[in-house]
């Protein structure tokens, strides 16, 4: 388990996340959602190890986080970051294969297991500056997973800061079902940063919602996305949508400029 005690983060003097406490299961996709300024990218490098908190405490897999080193760290968990640089030249496969930097030996396996699961056979040869945005984020995501495959530890968890803001809708929504579907299938912890909240609904085990560095609420999909909450974490009236089998709901603004 990843799991967030109490946490807190002061940068330059401000209160960036304020006593947050929430957990990640390995299996499950756990997406964190709010407005601008919320703080889920802060709260996300904490989870990931790059910020320390100033209050409170990050355990993964039952040891603190802020005692482990960096190799140990690198088996553990990999980290999707919303800047995805790329050196010039390099293919799909180099870039992907370099997420296998703290086991070498296991890089051809694991590049290889990362490569059919991330569905980018088609241009593992292709310079990643030649691909689509919707290709690339494949390609990063692939590097990721070979990172985790090439461990053997007993919990391996995924952190995506915005992997689908990039993306068209179609896009985006066939990337999150491939990520929900890898993580259940290999035990993957996920946990990502999304704005669209449909597309968290859709694809989402658990959701921890949001506003102002603080935690507003955090549990399953269906108790936490619901109309009222929302409405008062995002200060506007929203439209509830259903489809007619009652399986399948969807949010939108209640006052939207016709085009």
């Amino acid at each position: 388990m990843l799991e967030a005690r109490q946490l807190g983060l002061s940068l330059a003097g401000q209160q960036r996340i304020n006593n947050i406490s929430f957990h990640a299961h390995c299996g499950e996709l756990t997406v964190i959602v709010g407005p601008n300024g919320a703080g889920k990218s802060s709260l996300l490098k904490l989870l990931s190890g790059q910020y320390s908190p100033t209050q409170g405490q990050v355990l993964l897999a039952g040891q603190v986080l802020a005692g482990q080193n960096a190799a140990m760290l690198a088996r553990q968990r990999a980290v999707l970051e919303q800047e995805l640089m790329t050196p010039e030249n390099w293919t799909s496969h180099d870039l992907i294969a370099t997420g296998a930097y703290h086991a070498p030996h296991l890089s051809a396996q694991a590049s290889r297991q990362a490569i059919q699961l991330s569905n980018t056979q088609a241009f593992a040869n292709q310079a990643v500056s030649t691909l689509s945005g919707g290709e690339r984020q494949r390609v990063h995501l692939a590097r990721a997973l070979c990172q985790l495959f090439a461990s053997s530890a007993t919990e391996r968890y995924l952190l995506l800061d915005e992997p689908s803001s990039a993306l068209d809708f179609a896009v985006a929504d066939q990337l999150m079902a491939q990520i929900a579907r890898l993580s259940r299938d290999h035990q993957i912890g996920t946990i990502a940063v999304i704005h669209d909240l449909n597309l968290a609904m859709r694809h989402a085990d658990r959701i921890l919602l949001m506003k102002q560095g603080e935690a507003v609420g955090f549990g399953l999909c269906r108790d936490i996305m619901q109309k009222a909450s929302l409405e008062a974490v995002y200060g506007l009236e929203l439209l509830e949508l259903n489809s007619p089998d009652q399986q399948t709901r969807a949010f939108v603004p209640a006052r939207t400029r016709h085009c």
